[in-house]
């Protein structure tokens, strides 16, 4: 008899499975990313499995596919027009740069505090945006979490490159697109990204930090946030 294993959890990606299946990515507290599938997902109509919805989740199985013995909402996230292009953007870095059944706790709860965040029509989406990739970068391992806030000069220039530790930039590289400067990295660091040259540079440089993980992985939700508004992500 297989064991039963429980985990709150959100979907990140659904798609028909057979007849009356579902196929999810999931995102849980105990296992990470995780696949699975919910059969007679058809029969529960608009209480099937869908993205920005806490759920309480049960499953058991073998391998690297679960079978869901429950799928309960507890909870949801209302994300409209650009704000749900934003949540499939952050659901689709999880997609793409986590591998499946890691326990990743910290990023778990940034990635709720991100769609909590989104949900919110009062919040610019810039900020909770780019602390969840920032969040993501540190899980990562890109060093990104030995930056402190107190050590940088607001007027200096710091290159952050991809698998490097980031340090002061040198003479001559202060055009080079890894370039931020110190009060843009510090704005970033607190969450407070108030000034648009700082999202600007902030924005740039996680760009170019998560393209460097995605290997060439194109982001369909990118797209999407290109052709509806040119300054509210990556």
């Amino acid at each position: 008899m297989s064991t039963v294993s429980r985990s709150i959890g959100y979907v990140l990606h659904a798609r028909p499975y057979r007849e009356t299946s579902q196929l999810l990515e999931l995102f849980t507290v105990s296992e990470g990313r995780m696949a699975a599938v919910l059969r007679g997902a058809r029969n529960r109509g608009r209480h099937a499995a869908q993205p920005f919805r806490r759920m309480e989740l049960a499953w058991s199985g073998r391998g690297q596919v679960q079978t869901l013995t429950q799928c309960d909402e507890i909870g949801a996230m209302r994300l409209k027009g650009d704000r749900a292009i934003c949540g499939l953007y952050v659901n689709e870095l999880a997609m793409k740069l986590l591998p499946r059944q890691i326990q990743a706790p910290d990023l778990f709860e940034a990635y709720e505090q991100v769609l909590c965040q989104l949900a919110d029509a009062g919040i610019p989406v810039e900020r909770p945006l780019r602390q969840y990739e920032l969040a993501l970068l540190k899980w990562l391992g890109e060093g990104l979490e030995f930056l402190s806030s107190d050590d940088l000069e607001p007027g200096a220039h710091y290159v952050l490159e991809p698998q490097q530790t980031p340090r002061r930039a040198g003479a001559g590289e202060m055009d080079s697109p890894h370039c931020i400067t110190g009060r843009a990295l510090t704005a970033l660091l607190c969450g407070q990204l108030e000034d648009r040259e700082d999202r600007r540079q902030a924005r740039r440089v996680l760009r170019l930090l998560l393209d460097h993980h995605l290997d060439g992985k194109p982001l369909v939700s990118r797209q999407l946030i290109a052709r509806g508004r040119s300054d509210a992500t990556s």
